[in-house]
């Protein structure tokens, strides 16, 4: 049986009013979080979920994209600061020395930017994406929803298409590892399931920003179905062992070397 180990990778900071991560509460407030990926290794196989952001190789790409992947980069420094060493090539680069190539498979539990933003690096992995909310997002069907970079989209469906497997709402990504559809935030975010040595994780994506969210099953308030969210915060309880939020400082509190281990924390 296949088991594995999450490495927690904090790639950017982050400010936003409370009411934004817990619905309708604490408004005048304001939380301080983390943008984070994941590297889970185990069965010979370098994983990611998530892609990091930060970097200068935007500027590498020519033509359409060079310049939208650069502005992209630029709008997002304000809001989602990357600090030095932070960024997807250097922090991969501590893990042993891996490089973009090196990794096999990224699994996206959601398409927003700081989620996706460094995914043409990975020219040898294979993608997996939720196949609805795929759809919903590239269709544009309803603006106030469509948060989505689409620069970004239209790369991976023109450049990446070969590599971009569109999945059901669960599905086994390798032995070991699966995803499952938890909405609430996107139409196409995914949470996903990891055995480990002694239980399960749950990297929950966006549909609990907080261990709060977690605890209280109290739904974020930056999403198109509280209720949704709240039965998918109910499922992940009662399916795994460890639950590692979107964007909570305190995930490297609990686990302060980035390495999650053990049961429960």
């Amino acid at each position: 049986m296949s088991v594995y180990t999450i490495k927690c990778l904090r790639t950017a900071t982050h400010s936003a009013p409370k009411p934004v991560f817990l619905f309708m509460e604490g408004f005048g407030e304001q939380v301080h979080v983390n943008c984070y990926f994941w590297l889970i290794q185990g069965a010979g196989r370098n994983i990611l979920v998530d892609t990091g952001m930060g970097g200068t190789h935007q500027l590498r790409y020519g033509g359409e994209y060079g310049e939208e992947f650069h502005r992209l980069d630029q709008n997002s420094r304000a809001g989602f600061p990357v600090a030095e060493g932070e960024d997807t090539i250097s922090l991969l680069a501590k893990c042993d020395g891996l490089r973009p190539e090196d990794i096999d498979t990224v699994i996206l539990t959601h398409l927003h930017y700081d989620h996706i933003a460094n995914i043409p690096l990975f020219v040898n992995a294979k993608i997996y994406v939720n196949r609805r909310g795929w759809d919903f997002a590239v269709e544009r069907g309803v603006p106030i929803f469509d948060t989505f970079p689409h620069a970004l989209l239209r790369y991976m469906d023109n450049e990446m298409n070969e590599q971009l497997t569109l999945v059901p709402d669960e599905a086994e990504i390798v032995p070991g590892i699966r995803v499952i559809h938890v909405g609430g935030h996107t139409r196409c975010s995914q949470a996903v399931l990891i055995r480990m040595e002694d239980g399960i994780a749950a990297i929950t994506g966006d549909v609990a920003f907080l261990y709060e969210n977690l605890e209280r099953e109290h739904p974020i308030g930056f999403g198109f179905s509280s209720e949704e969210s709240v039965y998918a915060i109910r499922r992940l309880k009662r399916e795994a062992d460890i639950l590692l939020p979107g964007h909570d400082a305190a995930v490297l509190e609990r686990y302060p070397d980035g390495w999650v281990r053990g049961k429960r924390a």
